[in-house]
């Protein structure tokens, strides 16, 4: 009798030890993650690939090298994938890479990190997914065109406030998001009253081919987030990827301005801000399909940024005509241009404002906005009287010096002055090259001219023909 209980106790006790062991084994998945990698010589994951092995981390730096014999060194991709066993909860990766990365969970549509055709060469780059507890597919795509090559990427719990696990470099910091007040409206002017008001932890959303609540459309919808945040002062990046229309305001300033329709489009900004509290306000509207809102904002450097010796401006005299808003939302920029013009503020249809002047062929009206000196599109505007208003002579964009500059070893911004605090107006494109126009002072910034945009791009990673005389080069900036 005593024997059988005991044979008894001991099959209890093994069962449940082997009822247990899974539960203490599925969290070890992380950290003993096997990568099944794929390397293809060419740049596009196409065809056959030249090397299949397993790799333990995706964490690489090849330099000028390549990852294999047999792999090109420049001009070549990788894919890897794995299946890890995740617990419940909310999960945070971050990639960074030279020159582009993709990161797919679970075969999303969108892709969770995409950096392919951004420009994000040595940028640092996360997301965050709540993921159900199970098994989960994770895929990382890579691609190197030239020049230095690596990637890296890591993932973890969002609760434990992981850092990225790659090497010490000069990474911007991401900006510890607070609480912003969402109103949802069930049309995609953000017109009238909201439908829905709460207090939500971040702006980034996905709802698929849903809406946020029964009460809003599955299309044809809008939303505004706002809030209030005490930044140290530093160079800040906006970065807004949407489906559909989004656009962004710092202190009240449009820092970035894309409402119309788009399939994921991903859109960047740089400013730089003074220590203290400062105003975020985020608008977006869904037209149709998947709607979907990634938004991050991040501090690039704390260096107080380079001084500039202020100029007066002439402020021209008003006309006596007035300019009459007829679009819903018109830009209002610091150039006649809508290319390279920077968008300084956004107006609403029914406002006027005082005309001080037009371009030469009377395209763009100078207007006076609440003291603020800026150019709108003469179509969208209605004159108080018949004739335009008389020229604003517009500065004429300096002639080529006879030399150009040469993005290397990375695409390299093109900013709206000498300096990074200026915002980003457009990108020089690896290994690309653009007429040099100007310089500053001590030619630390050359003033280019890519393809009618006129903009400043950083001497160290935009080269300049070996054994030019930089004297011949205007000082206009």
């Amino acid at each position: 009798m005593w024997r059988s209980i005991s044979l008894a106790a001991v099959l209890l006790v093994v069962l449940a030890v082997a009822l247990v062991q899974p539960a203490q084994a599925e969290p070890l998945a992380q950290a003993n993650v096997i990568w099944n990698a794929e390397y293809y010589n060419n740049p596009n994951l196409q065809g056959s690939p030249a090397v299949r092995r397993q790799d333990q981390a995706i964490a690489f730096d090849w330099g000028h090298g390549s990852p294999a014999s047999g792999i090109n060194a420049d001009n070549f991709s990788a894919r890897w994938g794995t299946d890890v066993y995740l617990p419940a909860g909310t999960y945070r990766f971050f990639a960074l890479a030279d020159d582009e990365v993709r990161v797919i969970v679970d075969f999303q549509f969108h892709p969770l990190i995409d950096t392919f055709g951004q420009g994000k060469v040595n940028q640092l780059v996360w997301a965050d997914i709540t993921l159900a507890a199970g098994l989960h597919h994770i895929q990382v795509d890579y691609r190197e065109q030239g020049g230095t090559a690596f990637v890296f990427v890591s993932f973890a719990n969002a609760a434990n406030n992981p850092q990225p696990n790659f090497p010490a470099l000069n990474l911007p910091v991401p900006v510890t998001p607070g609480q912003w007040t969402a109103q949802y409206f069930a049309n995609r002017d953000l017109a009238g009253s909201p439908t829905l008001i709460q207090s939500e932890s971040q702006v980034t959303r996905d709802w698929g081919e849903g809406s946020p609540a029964p009460s809003i459309p599955g299309d044809n919808w809008s939303a505004r987030w706002t809030t209030v945040q005490n930044l140290p002062a530093g160079n800040y990046e906006i970065m807004v990827r949407a489906d559909d229309g989004v656009r962004v305001f710092v202190d009240g300033l449009a820092v970035i301005n894309e409402w119309h329709t788009a399939t994921g489009l991903t859109y960047t900004n740089t400013l730089y801000l003074t220590a203290g509290p400062h105003s975020f306000l985020v608008e977006f509207f869904e037209a149709g399909g998947v709607a979907f809102i990634d938004f991050q904002v991040r501090q690039l450097t704390s260096v107080q940024p380079t001084p500039i010796v202020p100029v007066v401006p002439v402020i021209p005299s008003p006309t006596g005509q007035v300019a009459t808003v007829t679009a819903s939302r018109l830009n209002v920029r610091d150039q006649p241009n809508p290319f390279t013009g920077r968008i300084i503020n956004i107006i609403s249809r029914n406002q006027t404002y005082p005309v001080l002047g037009a371009n030469e062929n009377n395209t763009w009206v100078q207007l006076d906005v609440n003291g603020q000196i800026g150019w709108v599109n003469a179509n969208y505007v209605r004159l108080s009287g018949a004739d335009v208003a008389t020229p604003t002579p517009v500065p004429q964009i300096p002639g080529s010096s006879g030399y150009s500059a040469t993005a290397y070893p990375y695409a390299v911004n093109i900013r709206s002055g000498p300096g990074t605090q200026h915002g980003v107006i457009a990108r020089l494109p690896l290994n690309a090259s653009a007429p040099i126009i100007g310089r500053n002072f001590d030619s630390t910034w050359w003033q280019i001219n890519y393809n009618g945009i006129v903009g400043w791009v950083s001497a160290p990673y935009a080269r300049i023909q070996q054994g030019a005389d930089v004297s011949r080069i205007p000082v206009t900036g």
